[in-house]
């Protein structure tokens, strides 16, 4: 399982998070980024690269998910072995 990014989550990071990610575990372009989170939903977030390994992540699902997790600990993994993007919340 590579860790992808962990971040608090703020005001502004809820409408769109930038970060920095050089493991390669994201694709490059604009893309619809599949996650299941630890309920086993499944969301489409745009996630975007944005030159020297930033990318951000957007898109009304990405809003909605984060909408109710302002002051959480949020953690995105690339689980390799089952080819899927999980993402987990810590209060």
């Amino acid at each position: 399982m590579t860790e992808i990014f962990k971040v608090v989550l703020d005001k502004i990071k809820k409408e769109k998070l930038r970060f920095h990610h050089n493991g390669g575990a994201l694709p490059r372009g604009s893309n619809d980024l599949p996650v299941r989170d630890e309920n086993g939903r499944s969301w489409k977030f745009n996630c975007k690269s944005e030159g020297g390994n930033f990318f951000s992540i957007g898109g009304p699902e990405w809003r909605s998910f984060a909408k109710s997790k302002v002051n959480a600990m949020v953690t995105l993994y690339w689980e390799e072995d089952e080819q899927v993007y999980t993402i987990r919340v810590r209060n």
